[in-house]
Order: C-alpha cells, then structure tokens, then sequence
C-alpha cells in the first residue's frame, strides 16, 4: 500500500457516504467540579525547569518555515502509520 501525503486535497466525500450517529453517552449526575489537584500542579511547575529561550526560538523559527516539515517527512510519515493502521 502506498500512501502520499496531499495537502491540497480536498477532505469532502460527497453526497453518497452515509452518515452515522452515535448515540449519547449518559450524563454525569455529579456537576461539581473537584480542584484539589491544583496546588499539587502548580508546585510541580513551579519545581520544573526554566524556559531554555534558545529552545523556543527553535521551535518558533521551525513553526515560520512553510516547507516544515517537508512534503518528503510527511510522505514517509503518512506510508509509516498506513502500513500500522491495522496493528
């Protein structure tokens, strides 16, 4: 099987797919919200590392580049998880 990676196309189906619904799952009866976690969360961020600023300049810089990542990677990408889908 092989799988190109289109970024251009069209993602519509057309007329003739049926549609299916899934049925509602049953509400929670229980609508209160439970916080208590909060401070544990906000302490371990506190705990962790600072920002690495050359890190995130990486990143931005990665995220501005149009050709990133290549039509190549995504092409690979999209045949690897083609060839797992099923297991």
């Amino acid at each position: 099987m092989e799988v190109d990676f289109n970024p251009g196309r069209s993602l519509t189906t057309g007329g003739n797919q049926p549609v299916v619904r899934r049925e509602t799952s049953a509400t929670a009866t229980d609508n209160t919200m439970s916080f208590d976690q909060t401070s544990s969360l906000q302490q371990t961020l506190k705990d962790s590392s600072t920002v690495r600023p050359e890190k995130v300049a990486q990143a931005s810089a990665l995220v501005a580049d149009p050709s990133y990542p290549s039509d190549d990677v995504l092409d690979r990408l999209a045949g690897l998880l083609a060839q797992h889908i099923n297991g």
